[in-house]
């Protein structure tokens, strides 16, 4: 079963149901749900939804004409090897010819990424890797077995409906908290 299932399926919808917990980080939330799966609780259901997404740009050098033509070099020569492999393959008796391809391949990705970038060279002329990351992770779980996951997890004050669910007047309480003693 892929990961990917429900979109596929034009499941486009957030899950509804509980938030039995909250984390920083996304290891923290997955370490959640593989503790409800170690304590053999329900895992249908369980959804990681990630808040506050923001996408994070980090830049990591300045692009140079022999970088650029240095990365264009090493892909091209890379699919050129993957090419005479796929020809070596199909045509046996051309051995020879074989090894023209990762040549060929090595001339055209830098010429490529040389005329790639003198395109682009005043508008990005650094290179850099983009990551979408979230302030927030909750595990939610649905309404019948969110008191079960808190319990697993460990945290049973922070339970709060996801907005898509249904109104307050139809939930019922997942876990009963004592009333606080008045202030003084």
């Amino acid at each position: 079963m892929s990961m990917f299932q429900g979109a596929a399926r034009g499941d486009q919808h957030l899950p509804s149901g509980v938030v039995v917990a909250s984390f920083e980080t996304y290891d923290q939330a997955q370490a959640a749900i593989a503790k409800v799966s170690g304590a053999e609780g329900e895992l249908s259901g369980l959804a990681i939804v990630g808040n506050d997404l923001k996408l994070v740009e980090r830049i990591t050098g300045r692009l140079t004409w022999g970088k650029v033509a240095l990365a264009g070099a090493m892909r091209g020569l890379g699919f050129g090897a993957f090419i005479g492999l796929v020809y070596m393959l199909l045509v046996p008796e051309a051995i020879g010819s074989v090894l023209l391809f990762p040549l060929l391949g090595l001339a055209f990705g830098i010429l490529l990424g040389v005329v790639t970038h003198s395109m682009t060279r005043r508008k990005r002329d650094y290179a850099s890797v983009q990551q979408v990351l979230a302030a927030r992770y909750d595990v939610v779980a649905p309404q019948q077995s969110a008191g079960k996951a808190m319990h697993i997890i460990g945290q049973r004050g922070a339970a709060a409906p996801v907005a898509d669910e249904q109104p307050a007047a139809q939930q019922q309480p997942v876990a009963e908290r004592p009333p606080s003693p008045p202030v003084a």
